[in-house]
């Protein structure tokens, strides 16, 4: 009787030591994710995907256009590294200015507009991204019948931001829109005069460190759920 007490002792020690290994492992693991993480975010990409963006052009400016302002949009989608991270399609707007957009050939071409264009980005619930352009480029591409496309493109700095989901974003965030005009555009015979056009917009950039440790932890933290869940 006494030997088999004291072999139930022994296995418990045993017990306790490699449960003891594994935690100071896994400990060591988050730290050096923790370390690593500054360096691991420049491989890492976050998208932000809006759609229900409407544009108009008034011969100058290109704004946000819709029944109210800023223009509200269908939905915001988040990825990092094309994995899904959220969706929010409430309380979504976009406010934009691309400034000084002038001489869009009517038959179709490239123009650049001036810079210091801004975008403000509201999630709803005191979440948003707001930007400050660079000078953007605005291609306008008549296809056959009433089939046109206006797309834009533009680098920004970050003004400020309280992004959902744990991430962020640093300098420089990248900005494409592809719209469709709706109707039929305006021109004086060389340029167009005014249009406006709908369709979808994306915001990509790379996350601040903070962010990288956020979904490091997220990852030890299910890793060490699994290994918890064998060793019982």
């Amino acid at each position: 009787m006494t030997n088999f007490g004291m072999g139930n002792g022994n296995n418990s020690v045993k017990a306790n030591s490699k449960l003891a290994w594994r935690t100071s492992v896994l400990l060591a693991v988050v730290i050096g994710a923790v370390c690593m993480a500054p360096t691991v975010a420049t491989a890492e990409v976050i998208q932000i995907q809006v759609g229900g963006v409407d544009f108009g052009y008034d011969g100058t400016n290109i704004t946000d256009m819709d029944v109210s302002d800023p223009d509200t949009l269908t939905n915001a989608t988040f990825l990092v590294d094309n994995a899904l991270v959220g969706v929010d399609v409430t309380g979504v707007t976009l406010d934009l200015l691309l400034p000084d957009v002038s001489n869009i050939p009517v038959g179709g071409g490239q123009v650049t507009s001036a810079a210091d264009g801004t975008i403000d980005l509201d999630l709803g619930g005191g979440e948003f991204l707001s930007l400050t352009l660079e000078e953007a480029t605005i291609a306008y591409l008549p296809l056959v019948g009433t089939i046109q496309f206006v797309f834009a493109a533009a680098d920004g700095s970050v003004d400020d931001q309280n992004l959902p989901y744990g991430i962020s974003m640093v300098d420089p965030v990248s900005i494409s829109f592809s719209t469709q005009i709706l109707g039929t555009v305006s021109h004086d015979g060389t340029h167009l005069t005014a249009f406006r056009s709908s369709g979808t917009g994306e915001f990509t950039g790379v996350p601040e460190p903070a962010t990288m440790t956020l979904l490091a932890l997220g990852g030890l933290t299910a890793l060490a759920r699994r290994r918890r869940r064998h060793a019982a």
